[in-house]
């Protein structure tokens, strides 16, 4: 299975903000979207960051209360790792356990077309072993 088509069946938007959107704006933006992660865009819109539910915990801990002023910016994740659609769920699956992240932007000829999560890659993954299974058993049994 490919990239392309767990974004089709997934089916929700990619949420996205910009660097200078401050914290608590961006906690809102997550909240209301229920997403554990949002993209960041330069002024350019190239994706420039992630900010993840862990970042702004772990940086609660050296900021406090004060976390929700700084922007974004200050705490999101760098060094993006993106994909492509043609990529298969195998290959993401295996770049985020190994450099242990969760949420990868899908670029499609360097224009953002969605981002995909380890849940996301899990699902897909296991609803094609499924499949397979359900296939053997019905041409076994016949």
């Amino acid at each position: 299975m490919f990239v392309s088509e767990v974004l089709k069946n997934k089916g929700a938007g990619t949420v996205v903000s910009g660097e200078n959107v401050d914290v608590a704006t961006a906690v809102k933006i997550m909240c209301d979207n229920r997403v554990g992660a949002i993209l960041i865009t330069d002024a350019k819109g190239k994706v420039s960051g992630v900010l993840t539910e862990r970042d702004i915990l772990r940086r609660f801990a050296e900021f406090g209360a004060a976390l929700g002023t700084l922007p974004v910016s200050k705490i999101m994740s760098r060094n993006v790792r993106t994909t492509e659609p043609d990529a298969t769920v195998q290959q993401v699956l295996e770049t985020m356990t190994r450099q242990r992240f969760r949420h990868m932007p899908v670029l499609d000829n360097g224009k953002l077309v969605g981002v995909v999560s380890m849940g996301d890659m899990v699902k897909s993954l296991l609803e094609e072993k499924t499949q397979e299974a359900e296939s053997l058993k019905q041409y076994i049994t016949s």
